[in-house]
């Protein structure tokens, strides 16, 4: 283990030492609230202490989903924001599961009044008497980490306005430490969760969080999503209100709507609204490289004319031209039915887990029979894309691959909005309607543009390898001969491996020897001397000692076989 490695376990340890005692009180309500929900054995199995708590029959006999769902819902904000963002990560929450988080969206009580308009002042330096026209107390949404007000600008502007809950990020901060605690307890007791890494995805929930709860973050987002959708009709944007927000304070335009899924009584052409959808998700993936990570139809407002109008930026994904041409060659393979180009995309997509044997033979089959199963058969308008992506996730995990967040949002917001458009419009061609995007990015990626820059790219990383390959090879070679090459292996079967090592070290010396000898006998092949076999002495020695140790080489490689 690397001394770094080493130090973070420390540290990680006492972190779950000064949790432990810190948080006693906390710790004991989560396991009163796993034990009421039925989660009595996983309690146990992260050494939590719920009293005299017992369970709780009305709530024991729900379904599983909705007894994670009721469980996050008790403890509070950050749990339910933890559970609204695993409800967008297929690979590592069932499906069922997900589906129920998906709910979580609507579950918090609003804030009091009183602590509205002091958040407003504490931000604004004015209460919102002063700082808008006109305010409304009764909020018109409410969230984990915030909650929304609709108000008027003393300009006459109708404006949307997003104000933190106090203290959260006191709450959040002391919640967070107490989740990194509970994962680490995962880890050590619960193998089944091995593959998941419960400390990386509570890191990665950590940073997205912080981010959510700087405000400031979500308003460049928009700016940019305001940007990248300047040019493009039928798709609404709110504008933000740089004077009137902070970090804590976020004020945007009011957008007005009806839910993309509610749309019956309008007169809206659902087909083309449903194209339209697309488009956009396409456009963000393909073109802009910056994506909403959050698509459930309640963020989705249509306009009476039919204008899309998106909202709640708060958690959003970005896509580098690397990440863009692998959803870009699935889409390909999809289309082309071409399952193991497919499988081999995702599979070059996926993180390996360290000390685990992957066997791509294996993966291809597994891949491919999944994607016959579900387009073999049927025309491109008849694919259930979300049901089939989110197997191909699962089979993916399966594999012990993990693939990359950023994939698993990408595909959660093309599973959502494919979703609706089937609802809106049930044969539209989901695969057929990207193709316009796949010929454009692919029309950008083989460019003559693209292809110099990647041909100078690749030509300045050869030629740094080339400068840098003699330095090495002769730096090896030297701590080689002083000794100072040192292989450090942990293993099972250490006397076995100490073999292996210094049956390999004589392979690689003897190579060397015999290397050596061949350069030697090349260089004195017309030494001065007696010769033999039509060389001088001298060369005819070191190509016999070459040949000798090649033959070595040659002894030892069939005795180990």
């Amino acid at each position: 283990m690397s001394d770094a490695s080493a130090a973070a376990r420390v540290y990680g340890g006492l972190r779950g030492v000064q949790t432990a005692i810190k948080d006693a009180g906390r710790l004991r309500e989560i396991a009163s609230v796993l034990i009421r929900h039925g989660f009595g054995a996983l309690a146990g199995r992260l050494s939590l202490s719920g009293g005299s708590a017992e369970v709780d029959p009305t709530l024991a006999g729900s379904p599983r989903a909705r007894r994670v769902r009721g469980v996050l819902e008790a403890l509070g904000p950050t749990f339910i924001k933890l559970g609204q963002i695993l409800s967008t990560r297929p690979d590592i929450v069932p499906a069922d599961i997900a589906e129920e988080l998906v709910h979580l969206q609507d579950a918090v009580p609003p804030m009091a009044w009183d602590d509205v308009a002091a958040q407003i002042v504490e931000e604004l330096g004015m209460p919102p008497s002063e700082a808008f026209a006109h305010f409304d107390r009764e909020p018109i949404a409410s969230a984990s980490i915030a909650q929304v007000h609709r108000a008027i600008t003393h300009d006459g502007s109708e404006v949307a306005v997003k104000v933190q809950r106090r203290n959260i990020a006191h709450t959040v901060t002391s919640d967070l430490s107490i989740l990194h605690f509970l994962a680490t307890q995962a880890q050590k007791s619960i193998h089944e969760l091995e593959l998941i890494d419960p400390p990386g995805v509570v890191a990665e929930f950590e940073r997205a969080l912080l981010r959510e709860l700087d405000f400031t973050t979500e308003a460049r987002s928009i700016g940019r999503f305001r940007a990248d959708f300047s040019g493009e009709s039928g798709v609404l944007i709110p504008a933000t209100f740089p004077a009137l927000s902070t970090s804590r304070v976020l004020t945007m335009e009011f957008v007005r709507g009806t839910k993309v899924t509610a749309i019956e009584h309008m007169d809206v052409d659902a087909e083309e609204l449903a194209l339209r959808m697309l488009r956009v998700v396409f456009m963000m993936v393909f073109r802009n490289g910056l994506f909403h990570g959050d698509l459930h139809p309640g963020n989705i407002l249509i306009q009476p004319d039919g204008t899309i109008g998106l909202i709640d930026f708060g958690l959003v994904g970005s896509l580098n031209p690397n990440q863009r041409d692998v959803i870009l060659d699935i889409l390909i393979g999809i289309s082309r039915r071409d399952f193991r180009a497919v499988a081999r995309t995702l599979y070059d997509a996926g993180i390996r887990m360290p000390g685990v044997r992957y066997d791509y033979a294996r993966f291809e089959a597994d891949a491919v029979a999944l994607m016959d199963q579900h387009l073999g058969g049927e025309s491109l308008a008849e694919i259930e894309f979300g049901a089939f992506i989110s197997e191909l996730v699962a089979g993916v995990f399966r594999h012990k691959l993990k693939l990359p967040p950023t994939y698993t949002m990408v595909f959660k917001a093309l599973m959502t909005v494919e979703g609706i458009g089937k609802t809106l419009a049930p044969n539209i061609n989901f695969v057929e309607e990207a193709q316009p995007f796949v010929r454009e990015v692919l029309r950008d990626r083989y460019s003559p543009n693209a292809l110099l820059r990647e041909s100078v790219n690749a030509l300045a990383t050869t030629s740094r390898f080339m400068r840098t390959v003699p330095d090495a090879a002769g730096g090896l070679l030297r701590d080689v001969a002083d000794g100072r090459l040192v292989v450090q292996v942990q293993g099972k079967e250490l006397r076995a491996i100490r073999a292996t090592n210094r049956r390999g070290s004589r392979r690689i010396t003897a190579a060397l020897v015999f290397a050596a000898c061949a350069v030697s006998g090349s260089l004195t092949i017309t030494a001065p001397g007696p010769r033999v076999l039509g060389v001088s002495a001298l060369a005819f020695t070191f190509y016999v000692l070459g040949m000798l140790h090649l033959i070595w080489l040659f002894a030892d490689g069939l005795r180990s076989r």
